[in-house]
């Protein structure tokens, strides 16, 4: 009844204004004959369109060809009309009254859709605005919602991404929770379902799960509540940080703009899209130079401290040799072991040492190789006489094939190569273990492998192994910086090789080996350590 009372109010409204016309005229002509009654008569049909449309407009032309009729035609204050004239004269005002409604209602709609247009294209301007001074994710999410809410004039809601283990059968409103409708960062202006006075009814969140977890992107949904407003459910493609559906709760009688606020609301999340992968880039952006200038200040802290290092622990080093050759230090076993305790110490110092000079050496200027010609096993040879001292502790087990042909590469950065994986081996493996060093030949390389009998790796591990400064949490009172399956890996692929690691398991041990090409064409000239 109250719908049908407002839309019957503008048809009233024009044919009152046609009476206030009609008294007009009447008073007027008691006193100054009018012959202009039909002319005076299209202002109030021009007005009741302009302002409340076609319908009323029509209402107010006829009421006023019946009014001229009674009232200024004669036989006055009858409907009959005696003249053909007056005949003519009134079908001739009632066409041009037709036809002026139709027009001036014309012209309302398009004024109305022109400042509607007006009006929306201002108001996505200003969100746009408002999202540029956005800096987080959440900045933009809180001001979709409050925009929505504003601008629609209807409460707006954002609902999370629905759990994965629900189904649509069994989707109830009893299943989602308080974790599955907002992230943890949900603050006073999000809505969950826990909301006092502001939450989701149930009704509305077990649809809008249902929807999300069939998949059905960009749809749009009416949940009609009994005795209550209705919702506009509407699934977000794709999902706002999370947020993977909006509610918008309908006043009523706005059934019939369901379309437009659709259209609205997908206009609102594409500009929130496009603010969102802004910040993603530059976050991005900030977070990649912060890296940058980090690993140059720790490449120059490195390499200044290293290098500062060096001079003292050469000077330790011999120190050490010297004190080795004493006759006193010899002949007293518990003078002996502690100068080889702190020679070892010294050495497994200048090793790491050298690893980061080697770091800081590749990340500055990159690893340009000298190719030579070299017999592989001539390779495992003197890294086993650079790292004597360290492999004494263990059994060393030599397979070495006689038959590998020759490999053009870098002897150096392939011995320091090879000395990793035999400190490695050493350092992740009991004392009194073996530790096997194999050669092979490949289809197109050659490969030296080093097996210990250690901790082995997890297939994270194996996964990470040779990355920079990685280290597995099992490992972390193993003394070392993680540099050096890392530069093994950079001097290799200098060469043209790689590297690669095989484990049964944690605590089963582990091989790691060199592939090295043995073709020459392939070899690159200069490899940038900047690749992890």
């Amino acid at each position: 009844m109250n719908m049908a009372a407002a839309g019957a109010m503008p048809v009233v409204a024009s044919l009152a204004l046609v009476w206030v016309t009609t008294i007009g005229l009447v008073v007027v002509t008691n006193f100054v004959p009018l012959n202009l009654v039909a002319l005076v008569y299209i202002l109030p049909v021009i007005v009741a369109a302009t302002q409340w449309g076609i319908v009323p407009g029509l209402a107010a032309a006829f009421a006023s060809a019946v009014a001229a009729d009674f009232f200024f035609y004669p036989p006055l204050f009858s409907f009959w009309v005696e003249s053909r004239q007056d005949v003519v004269d009134l079908l001739l005002y009632l066409l041009v009254a037709i036809v002026t409604s139709n027009l001036a209602a014309r012209l309302r709609t398009t004024a109305d859709s022109s400042n509607r247009r007006e009006r929306e294209i201002a108001e996505l301007h200003a969100f746009s605005q408002t999202l540029g001074t956005c800096l987080t994710g959440r900045d933009v999410i809180l001001a979709v919602q409050d925009y929505l809410s504003n601008t629609l004039k209807c409460r707006t809601v954002l609902i999370a991404s629905a759990p994965n283990d629900v189904v649509p059968n069994d989707v109830v409103p009893n299943d989602v929770g308080p974790n599955d409708v907002g992230p943890n960062d949900v603050g006073p202006n999000d809505v969950g379902p826990n909301d006092d006075g502001a939450a989701v009814p149930e009704e509305v969140l077990h649809e809008a799960v249902k929807q999300m977890v069939i998949n059905a992107p960009g749809a749009s949904r009416i949940v009609e509540l009994p005795g209550r407003t209705a919702w506009l459910i509407r699934i977000v493609v794709p999902a706002i940080r999370g947020y993977q559906a909006i509610a918008v709760e309908l006043s009523p009688g706005s059934g019939e703009g369901v379309a437009i606020i659709a259209k609205h609301v997908e206009a609102v999340l594409d500009e929130a899209s496009v603010a969102l992968k802004h910040l993603k880039a530059k976050e991005a952006l900030e977070q990649a130079t912060i890296n940058y200038r980090t690993e140059i200040l720790r490449d120059a802290l490195v390499g200044g401290v290293s290098n500062e290092l060096r001079g003292p622990l050469a000077a330790i080093l011999g120190s050490c040799s010297v004190l080795d050759r004493m006759p006193a230090i010899v002949n007293n076993n518990d003078s002996h072991n502690l100068v080889e305790a702190i020679h070892d110490q010294a050495v497994q110092l200048d090793t790491q040492i050298r690893d980061m000079l080697d770091a800081a050496r590749i990340s500055a200027k990159g690893v340009r190789p000298q190719l030579v010609w070299t017999d592989p096993t001539d390779i495992v040879d003197a890294a086993i006489r650079q790292k004597k001292r360290r492999l004494a502790t263990h059994e060393i087990v030599l397979d070495l094939h006689s038959d590998v042909p020759l490999v053009h590469v870098d002897t150096v950065l392939v011995e320091q190569a090879f000395g990793q994986l035999l400190e490695n081996a050493v350092r992740y493996s009991p004392a009194g273990t073996a530790i096997k060093i194999t050669s092979r030949c490949g289809q197109d390389y050659v490969e030296l492998a080093v097996t210990d009998q250690g901790s082995g790796l997890t297939a994270d591990e194996k996964e990470q192994l040779g990355k920079r400064c990685y280290r597995s949490e099992r490992h972390a009172a193993v003394s070392g910086s993680g540099l050096g399956l890392w530069i093994a890996r950079t001097f290799v692929a200098a060469n043209g090789g790689s590297l690669h690691a095989e484990s049964r398991g944690p605590e089963l041990g582990a091989t790691v080996s060199l592939r090295l090409p043995t073709a020459s064409t392939a070899t690159p000239e200069l490899v940038d350590a900047f690749n992890d």
